[in-house]
């Protein structure tokens, strides 16, 4: 499908939309975004590439016009009550403390009449391992030796800004024990320094959002995979910070995706309604209400608008 124009492939999205509609399928899908806004990014060189601005626009227009968009809590819901020539219901959710929240996202979904839940870490934004990477490579700051814990190839192909490397160096680090990991996080944030210019949600932005009717859910302080930490430390990562975002918060998005039967069961324990993990896939009334799978947005309008379609056309 790689040859066809991109308003080939927005009509066929909407064509397979219409016909996906007519089945009784209950099913639903979570979008998850992270920075939205300006030119956009690239998937080969960017840990988390930005959707553009103007990408981002098209993609809420084709949701708004094409699907039910429903806050995060409510679409297990959305999902089981969902008929015949019903919109599927879909949930748009941002992951991080970034101002691109407010300074792009929310205008725009104010703009096309949705709402998004954001999974915010409770204490505004803090410098992560993986924004001190991205840094780094993009700015010449990292040596082909300066990380510990990882292959030392993997880090050679990242300097050298080799297609998707930095991304293979970002999994290794996810795989590492935790100590292993705030080594290598101490070690980026030495090399960085002063240069990191990640700007912040800030206590400002989390409650922009909130009177703006989004939701607000959590995703934890420190942002470590949960299912590596023992008993007693899930459960203050589970807690810790919650409260500062405000009441009410009963939605979690697990770090990095990452949960087993464990961390979900800590998670519901821990007083949550519903949590999400980084698992693609179509949402169902056999969903794991602690487990629920998330979908990357794609970068561009057309190819989220026809990735969602063949995926409600798939589900039966």
């Amino acid at each position: 499908m790689s040859g066809i124009s991109d308003a080939a492939r927005t009509l066929l999205a909407l064509i397979l939309a219409r016909l996906a509609r007519l089945s009784s399928a209950r099913a639903g899908v979570a979008l998850v975004y992270h920075r939205v806004g300006g030119p956009g990014g690239s998937e080969d060189f960017e840990i988390l590439a930005a959707v553009s601005g103007a990408d981002f626009e098209r993609q809420l227009r084709h949701l708004a016009g094409s699907y039910r968009v429903v806050a995060a809590p409510d679409l297990l819901e959305a999902v089981g009550s969902r008929r015949r020539g019903e919109r599927f219901p879909v949930a748009i959710t941002f992951d991080d403390d970034l101002a691109s929240h407010v300074l792009y996202a929310l205008p725009a979904l104010q703009a096309s009449g949705l709402t998004a839940t954001f999974f915010l870490a409770g204490e505004g934004h803090r410098h992560y391992w993986w924004e001190d990477l991205q840094c780094a490579v993009d700015k010449g700051l990292l040596r082909a030796d300066g990380l510990p814990h990882v292959p030392a190839a993997a880090v050679r192909s990242a300097v050298a800004r080799e297609p998707r490397a930095i991304l293979d160096l970002a999994g290794a680090i996810v795989r590492l024990e935790p100590h292993q990991r705030r080594e290598v996080a101490a070690a980026l944030r030495e090399a960085v320094g002063d240069e990191q210019d990640e700007e912040s949600l800030g206590r400002e932005g989390v409650r922009a959002l909130s009177a703006a009717g989004c939701t607000i859910g959590f995703h934890t302080l420190a942002h470590e995979p949960l299912p590596a930490l023992p008993d007693d430390e899930l459960a203050r990562a589970l807690r810790d910070g919650r409260d500062e975002l405000g009441p009410g918060v009963n939605t979690i998005a697990y770090p990095h995706g990452k949960a087993d039967q464990r961390v979900a069961d800590a998670a519901k324990a821990a007083g949550y309604v519903c949590a999400f993990t980084s698992a693609r896939g179509p949402v169902t009334p056999t969903t794991h209400p602690f487990l629920i799978p998330r979908t990357v947005a794609d970068l561009s309008a057309p190819a989220l608008a026809l990735r969602l379609a063949r995926m409600f056309l798939g589900v039966h």
